[in-house]
């Protein structure tokens, strides 16, 4: 019996520990919201973390080296626009008309205040023939020293 009541003891404890290691995993799940969803009611986004997922519109991006500052704007439709303000690094993969993620919060004036830039980059991936060309002659280069100088290959 008292065996039994060990055994149970045990499974309850190791049950609460796995629910509770799910429930922390599920609250810290940040997903991104578009710009047409923080646009429909700012108020409800306003001075909290989140993530927006849109694309950059062309023309709007600043670049300043000095303040090391990065200001753009994002948008889903190219007529919805949220400003957004990065204080950090352009990351090197940015482009106008690509992807992004940034978080942050929306201040008071609509302008949101990136602490995170993340980029999407395309899922294709290109060969530089050149690069490629250029590997292979000078693994064929290597190769005839070696057999010049009696080299086992």
């Amino acid at each position: 019996m008292k065996r039994n009541i060990q055994i149970g003891v045990g499974g309850a404890i190791i049950l609460v520990i796995l629910l509770s290691v799910l429930y922390q995993g599920v609250q810290s799940t940040v997903f991104f919201h578009t710009p047409a969803e923080i646009l429909a009611d700012p108020d409800a986004f306003r001075s909290r973390t989140i993530r927006i997922g849109a694309l950059v519109e062309p023309g709007t991006t600043e670049w300043d080296a000095q303040a090391v500052q990065l200001r753009f704007k994002v948008t889903e439709d190219s007529q919805h626009f949220i400003p957004v303000v990065f204080d950090g690094v352009k990351p090197d993969m940015y482009r106008e008309g690509q992807g992004v993620v940034v978080e942050g919060t929306l201040d008071a004036g609509g302008v949101f205040r990136a602490t995170q830039v993340l980029v999407k980059h395309s899922e294709e991936y290109n060969i530089d023939e050149g690069m490629v060309a250029e590997k292979e002659a000078a693994y064929r280069r290597m190769m005839e020293q070696r057999s010049a100088k009696g080299a086992p290959q």
